[in-house]
C-alpha cells in the first residue's frame, strides 16, 4: 500500500481536516488553521469532531440548542461577523489568514466593520453605565503572557444586578514591567478600578491564582485590597478565594511521577519533533492495523493534554517498543511490569482529574456548584483510598488490565492520601465561606443556627413560604433568586453578593487563547490602546 494512502487514511481517521458542517454543528471556524469557537473564542488543539463536540456540549449547548434550522443559520452568521469585528479591527492589519475567514461575506458586511478602537469604545462606555446598575459585583485577577513574551494583569468583572441578571466582562489588562511585587499590581489594579469608577461598598471578593504575590499576609494583592475595602466601607469584608480550577494542576504536582512522565515526554517528543520518525512511526502503526494514526504532543501548558498523551501512549505501548528498538533508542521502561503498573495508574488518575475540570470550566459557573464538584471530587478520592486499600480497582480500570497482584493498589495509597491533602489544602477559602455558600444553595433546610443574626428573622419567613418553595423545588439555584420578593431585602443582597463571586481564574486563562489567536504576526504592530480594543471586543 502506498503512502499517500497511509497518510489519507491517517488524516481521515484523527479527524484532522476541518468539516465545514462543524460550523453549524458547534459553532466553531478555523482560523489560521485553528479550530476556534465562535461563541467564547477558545481554540482547539486539533481539528477534531470529538474535541469540539465535548466543548459544545459542555459549555454551550444549554444555551444554544434552541438555536434550530433557519435560526441557527442566523446565529452562526451573527457569531461570524463579531469575530470578524475583532480579528480585522482595521482594514490595515488584516494578514492572509484572517481575510480567508471570511472569504464568502458579503461587500455590505466588510463595509459596515468599524474601527477597532470605534466599536471597544462603545462597549467601554456601556460596561461603565452597566456597572452603574449592578448591585455587587467581584473581581478575578491573573498573570498572562502574549505572543510578544510581555506579561499582563488580566482584570474580569463579575457584577449582578437588581433582576439577577449577571454578567461577566474584562475590566481592563495591564502590562506588569519592572517589579512584580504585591504593592505594584494593587496599584495598577487600583488605577484600573477607578478608571471604570469602582465602588468599593459593593466589591464581594477577589479570585486570584494564590501565588506569593497575590496572597502574601503582609505585602500580597489580596492584603491590600482587603485594606482599601475595609478602609472605604467599615461594614464590608473582602472575600477572597485561590481559583478553584488550579487545585488539579497543582496536585499534579504531588502526583507527577518524573519517572513516568519524562520517558513518555521525551519518547513522544523524539518521534513527533522528527518527520521521518513521525511518518515512520504512522506507516508502522497503520501496518499492524493500529486504533491511532499517530502520538499525540505533549505541552506543560494545557493540562488536558497530559491525560490524553498518556492514555495514547498505554493504549499503543507495544507499537511505541517496537517501534523505538528499531530506531536504535530502546526503552527498557516499557517492559518492566513495575513502571507499566505506574504509568496505567497514571493514566486513570490523570482521566479523573481530566473530567473533573472540563466540567469546572466554562463561562458563568454558579460558585456554589464549582464548589459542590470540588467537594464530590474529594468523597471520591475517600472512596479510592478505601477501594486500594482492599485492591478494589474499579475506578481504575486501566490498572485493573495490567495488575496482577492483590497488594498492587496498596502500592497508590499514598498518592491518593497527597491529593486528598492537597485538595482539603485549597480548598480552605471556600471553608470559611460554607455556611454563607449553603444558604444561598440551600435556603429551606439550612439550619437557622448557621445563619447570621441579622438575616435569621428573613429567613425563617422565607422557609415557611409554601409559594416560595414551590418555586425553588421547580427552577432550583440561581434562578430562583429571580423570584424572591421584595419583603426579602436581606436575603436579596445576600444571594446576589454569592452569586457575584468568581469560583476560579478560568476566565483569564481563556483570555491566553485569544491573545494566542488574535495576536499573530499581523496584529503585532498595534499600539497596547488598540490592542485592548481587540481584547474588550473579543470577550
Amino acid at each position: 500500500m502506498s503512502l499517500s494512502k497511509v497518510g489519507k487514511r491517517k488524516i481521515d481517521q484523527e479527524g484532522r481536516i476541518f468539516q465545514e458542517k462543524w460550523e453549524r454543528a458547534y459553532f466553531f471556524v478555523e482560523v489560521q488553521n485553528i479550530p476556534t469557537c465562535l461563541i467564547c473564542k477558545q481554540s482547539m488543539s486539533v481539528s477534531k469532531e470529538y474535541n469540539l463536540r465535548r466543548h459544545y456540549q459542555t459549555n454551550h449547548s444549554k444555551h444554544y440548542d434552541q438555536y434550530t434550522e433557519k435560526m441557527r443559520d442566523e446565529k452562526l452568521h451573527e457569531l461570524k461577523k463579531g469575530l470578524r469585528k475583532y480579528l480585522l479591527g482595521s482594514s490595515e492589519i488584516v494578514g492572509p489568514e484572517q481575510k480567508q475567514v471570511f472569504a464568502n461575506a458579503s461587500p455590505n458586511e466588510t463595509a459596515a466593520v468599524q474601527p477597532v478602537e470605534d466599536v471597544a469604545g462603545n462597549l467601554w462606555e456601556k460596561l461603565r453605565e452597566k456597572i452603574k446598575s449592578l448591585v455587587a459585583y467581584s473581581i478575578a485577577i491573573d498573570e498572562i503572557t502574549d505572543i510578544n513574551n510581555t506579561t499582563q494583569l488580566a482584570i474580569f468583572i463579575r457584577g449582578v444586578d437588581e433582576n439577577f441578571d449577571v454578567s461577566e466582562e474584562l475590566l481592563d489588562t495591564v502590562p506588569m514591567t519592572g517589579t512584580k511585587s504585591g504593592n505594584e499590581m494593587f496599584l495598577r489594579v487600583e488605577k484600573s478600578l477607578k478608571k471604570f469608577n469602582i465602588d468599593w461598598s459593593k466589591l464581594v471578593s477577589v479570585a486570584s491564582t494564590g501565588t506569593p504575590a497575590m496572597v502574601d499576609v503582609n505585602d500580597g494583592l489580596v492584603t491590600k485590597l482587603k485594606s482599601k475595602v475595609a478602609m472605604v466601607c467599615k461594614d464590608s469584608d473582602l472575600k477572597s478565594v485561590c481559583c478553584i480550577i488550579h487545585p488539579d494542576s497543582l496536585c499534579a504536582q504531588k502526583l507527577k511521577m518524573d519517572h513516568v512522565m519524562s520517558v513518555v515526554v521525551n519518547s513522544v517528543n523524539w518521534i513527533c519533533s522528527r518527520g521521518l520518525n513521525h511518518s515512520e512511526f504512522t506507516t508502522l502503526l497503520y501496518e499492524l492495523d493500529s486504533q491511532y494514526g499517530s502520538l499525540l504532543y505533549y505541552t506543560e501548558i494545557k493540562w488536558l493534554s497530559r491525560g490524553l498523551v498518556l492514555k495514547r501512549f498505554f493504549e499503543s505501548l507495544e507499537d511505541i517498543d517496537s517501534f523505538m528498538s528499531s530506531r536504535g533508542k530502546p526503552l527498557p521502561q516499557l517492559s518492566s511490569q513495575d513502571w507499566i503498573k505506574d504509568l496505567a495508574f497514571l493514566v486513570d488518575m490523570t482521566m479523573h482529574l481530566n473530567t473533573l475540570n472540563i466540567s469546572l470550566q466554562g463561562h458563568s459557573q454558579v460558585v456554589t456548584q464549582m464548589y459542590d464538584l470540588i467537594r464530590a471530587f474529594l468523597a471520591k478520592l475517600c472512596l479510592w483510598e478505601t477501594h486500594l486499600a482492599r485492591n478494589n480497582l474499579a475506578h481504575f480500570p486501566t490498572l485493573k488490565s495490567v495488575s496482577r497482584n492483590e497488594s498492587d493498589g496498596l502500592n497508590y495509597i499514598p498518592k491518593i492520601v497527597e491529593l486528598k491533602t492537597e485538595f482539603q489544602k485549597r480548598l480552605s477559602d471556600f471553608k470559611l465561606y460554607e455556611s454563607e455558600l449553603t444558604l444561598f444553595s440551600s435556603p429551606f433546610s439550612v439550619k437557622i443556627e448557621s445563619v447570621h443574626e441579622a438575616l435569621q428573622m428573613e429567613v425563617i419567613d422565607l422557609q415557611c413560604n409554601t409559594v416560595l418553595k414551590t418555586k425553588y423545588d421547580k427552577v432550583g439555584v440561581p434562578e430562583f433568586c429571580k423570584y424572591l420578593w421584595s419583603s426579602y431585602p436581606k436575603y436579596r443582597s445576600h444571594c446576589a453578593k454569592i452569586l457575584s463571586m468568581f469560583g476560579s481564574t478560568y476566565i483569564c486563562e481563556q483570555l491566553f487563547s485569544i491573545m494566542k489567536l488574535s495576536k499573530t504576526k499581523y496584529c503585532s504592530q498595534l499600539k497596547d490602546s488598540e490592542w485592548d480594543s481587540v481584547l474588550h471586543i473579543a470577550t
